[in-house]
C-alpha cells in the first residue's frame, strides 16, 4: 500500500522517478506512434445495441481497453462484448456508446466530457490509467484528476447517473525492460488504491478491479475472447446496480 510522505508522496523515490519518468514518456509515444501505424482497432460505428425490451444506455469513456486494439469493429471490442453481457444478466437491451482515443488520460477528461450529453444515459464506465500508469502520473496528481472526474459526472448529470471506474489491468511485462516494468506495475497497483477509495467515499461510483484479466497495458493487442472476459467481469459487478436503479425509480 502507498504510504503517504514516501519519495515525492507517489510511490516512487524522487531519484528513480527522475531517471524514469522521461524514459516511459519516450516509450509510450514510440509505442503508441508505432501501433497507430500497423496494429488493427475499430473504424466502424460507435454505438453498439444488444435487442432486447427497454434498453439501458451506457457509455464507455477512455483509452486503453476502450480503444479496441487488435480487434476491427466495436461489436468484438468492449462495446460489443459488454452489451451482450449486460443483457444476457439483465433481460434488456442495451445501447452503448464510445467514446475512445489512445490520447485520454484523466487530465483531460473533463474537457473531452463537455461536450458530452451525460443525462442521456444510465451508466458510465469509465476506462482510464493506463496511459497515467506509463507515464508514472504522481499519485497526488492521479488523486486530483479522477476525482474531478467523477465530480464532474455526478454535477452534470440531472438524475443519478451510475459510474464504474475499471482498475488497470495488471500490467505486461515490457520486453528487454523487466524491471522497469515491475516499476510500472507497481505505480498502477498504487494507483488502483487510490480509485478505489474514492469510489468507496460515493454513492453514486463504483470501482471495478481487474485484477484476474490478463495482462496488459495501454497499447496492447487484445482479441474477442479478451474483450469477453474483460466485460464479463464488468457486467457482474454492473449489472445488479442497473437493476437496482431501475427498481427505486420504477422503470
Amino acid at each position: 500500500m502507498f504510504t503517504p510522505g514516501s519519495g515525492r508522496g507517489d510511490g516512487i523515490p524522487s531519484l528513480r522517478r527522475l531517471l524514469l519518468v522521461p524514459f516511459m514518456r519516450g516509450w509510450a509515444a514510440y509505442r503508441k506512434a508505432d501501433r497507430t501505424q500497423w496494429a488493427p482497432r475499430p473504424r466502424d460505428a460507435t454505438t453498439v445495441t444488444t435487442v432486447g425490451p427497454d434498453p439501458d444506455r451506457v457509455l464507455i469513456f477512455g483509452s486503453g481497453g476502450a480503444v479496441g486494439w487488435g480487434v476491427l469493429t466495436n461489436e468484438l471490442a468492449l462495446p460489443g462484448a459488454l452489451g451482450r453481457e449486460l443483457t444476457r444478466r439483465t433481460g434488456r437491451g442495451t445501447i452503448v456508446e464510445l467514446v475512445a482515443d489512445t490520447s485520454i488520460t484523466a487530465g483531460n477528461a473533463v474537457p473531452l466530457m463537455n461536450a458530452i450529453d451525460i443525462s442521456r444515459f444510465d451508466a458510465i464506465v469509465l476506462v482510464l490509467g493506463a496511459n497515467d500508469a506509463a507515464r508514472l502520473t504522481e499519485l497526488a496528481k492521479w488523486k486530483h484528476r479522477i476525482q474531478n472526474v467523477v465530480d464532474h459526472l455526478s454535477e452534470n448529470s440531472p438524475t443519478p447517473t451510475l459510474t464504474f471506474l475499471t482498475g488497470i489491468p495488471p500490467w505486461a511485462p515490457i520486453p528487454r525492460f523487466g524491471r522497469v516494468g515491475r516499476v510500472v506495475a507497481a505505480h498502477a497497483r498504487h494507483m488502483n488504491n487510490i480509485t478505489a477509495r474514492i469510489c468507496d467515499s460515493r454513492l453514486d461510483s463504483t470501482f471495478v478491479p481487474l485484477a484476474g484479466a490478463e495482462p496488459s497495458h495501454a497499447f496492447k493487442l487484445r482479441d474477442r475472447q479478451s474483450y469477453r472476459i474483460v466485460a464479463d467481469t464488468i457486467a457482474d459487478v454492473f449489472a445488479p446496480r442497473l437493476d437496482d436503479a431501475r427498481s427505486q425509480t420504477g422503470a
